[in-house]
Formats: C-alpha cells, sequence, structure tokens
C-alpha cells in the first residue's frame, strides 16, 4: 500500500483501517529513528564539549556534561564559541547557525516526545497533539515524508557538527 498516496473516497472501512495500521507502525518507526538521531547529536555535542581545548580537561569536563540536557550544552557550547572564536568570523557564524538549527529541532523533537500521537488515514496524517484536552492544545500535522525529512535534517546537523570540530576545533 502506498502510504503517502492521495485518499481514496471509495475506501472501505476495512482498508482505511489497514491504512491506519500501516501509517502507525511506519510512523512509528519513524519516531524511534529520530529519538536515536537526537541522542547521537547530544552525545556528540557532549564529547565536543569534554574535548574543549584539546582535551586537556576532559575527565572534569566529561563529569561535567554528562548530566547536563541538550539545552544546557547548547548554551555552554554557545559561551565556548563566543569565548574562544573571534566575532565575525566565518567559524563562528558556522558554529552560531549549527546551534541555532539544533535549538529549533530540539523543541520540534520535544513536542514530538511530549505529545500524544494519532493516525487520520483518511487524510494521510500523523498527528501529535501537545497540551491537555482540559486546557489548550495544539495539533500539528505531520505526513510520513516530513517525518522522514525531519530524520535527514537531524543526520545532517549531526555530520555538520563533526565537520565543523575537525574543521575549527574549540
Amino acid at each position: 500500500m502506498e502510504l503517502d498516496s492521495t485518499p481514496d473516497p471509495g475506501e472501505t472501512a476495512g482498508q482505511l483501517w489497514a491504512r491506519r495500521e500501516a501509517m502507525q507502525a511506519e510512523a512509528s518507526s519513524l519516531l524511534g529513528q529520530m529519538l536515536f538521531a537526537f541522542s547521537y547529536i547530544d552525545v556528540n555535542l557532549g564529547l565536543c564539549l569534554a574535548w574543549v581545548d584539546n582535551g586537556t580537561k576532559l575527565e572534569a569536563l566529561s563529569r561535567s556534561v554528562e548530566g547536563q540536557n541538550i539545552y544546557t550544552k547548547l548554551e555552554a557550547l554557545s559561551r565556548q564559541v563566543a569565548e574562544k572564536l573571534p566575532a565575525g568570523s566565518k567559524r563562528r557564524a558556522a558554529y552560531e547557525r549549527w546551534i541555532e538549527r539544533v535549538h529549533a529541532a530540539r523543541v520540534q523533537r520535544n513536542q514530538m516526545v511530549h505529545g500524544r500521537w494519532g493516525i487520520e488515514a483518511h487524510r494521510l496524517k500523523v498527528v501529535n497533539v501537545i497540551g491537555l484536552p482540559s486546557g489548550t492544545q495544539q495539533s500539528i500535522d505531520y505526513t510520513l515524508a516530513e517525518l522522514t525529512a525531519f530524520n535527514q535534517k537531524l543526520r545532517a546537523l549531526e555530520r555538520e557538527l563533526a565537520r565543523l570540530r575537525e574543521r575549527w576545533p574549540l
């Protein structure tokens, strides 16, 4: 079954149920892949911070970074970049752009992880609902292609950090 095709208005209930099941299986796989991809960014960001100054304080920095969440690590990286790289330099701008994009991905990942999920098979949408039904809740629709693209973006961010660290170590 092609999951991102145009829905057939003449689908039977059984066909719609099968579409829902297939979409849920694919979305579950993609969300799991997202968790792996984000964890790779998180660990490599931690390694980047632990190896500041060519690893001269590796043990102490490793301990300090170990319990930090990704937001705190990104803020620590921002401080290191501001301290070690000249304002207006190409390398500082590259790190700053990377940090900004990871912050945006972190917000989206948080919504995905802390929201509830459902499938609207008739619309070919995977739905993430944030908030309680009794309060203000927000609904974000994704296609399977959009979830795939988010995972690709995360993998690209991981590769970019590796290139930044190699080209311009802190």
